[in-house]
């Protein structure tokens, strides 16, 4: 009895090579899917920063953004402009004192 205890069976040397081969497998697909998981998570994210850019350049042109032409209510406020010199900030309008 004593002879036998050293050499594994044919199914546990089975089993043992299923476990080993179930926990790479098991890893392997935990691997593919964290990085599916990153690719979904990172397009998503780019496609809503670009939606939010559309939205913010389309609520520019729509909104405050086009002052051209428009003139403020409050006469104190300042208009500042590029200049050859560098900037420059007047009030708005002719009226200042």
């Amino acid at each position: 009895m004593t002879e036998t205890l050293g050499q594994p069976s044919s199914f546990s040397v089975f089993l043992k090579r299923f476990v080993a081969f179930m926990g790479r497998a098991g890893f392997g697909l935990f691997v593919v899917a964290a990085i599916a998981i990153a690719l979904v998570a990172t397009t998503f994210i780019g496609l809503m920063l670009a939606v939010a850019a559309g939205f913010l350049t389309l609520a520019y042109h729509l909104g405050r953004g086009s002052r051209s032409g428009r003139q403020p209510d409050d006469p104190n406020t300042l208009d500042a402009h590029r200049t050859p010199d560098g900037w420059v900030i007047e009030r708005h309008g002719a009226n200042w004192r």
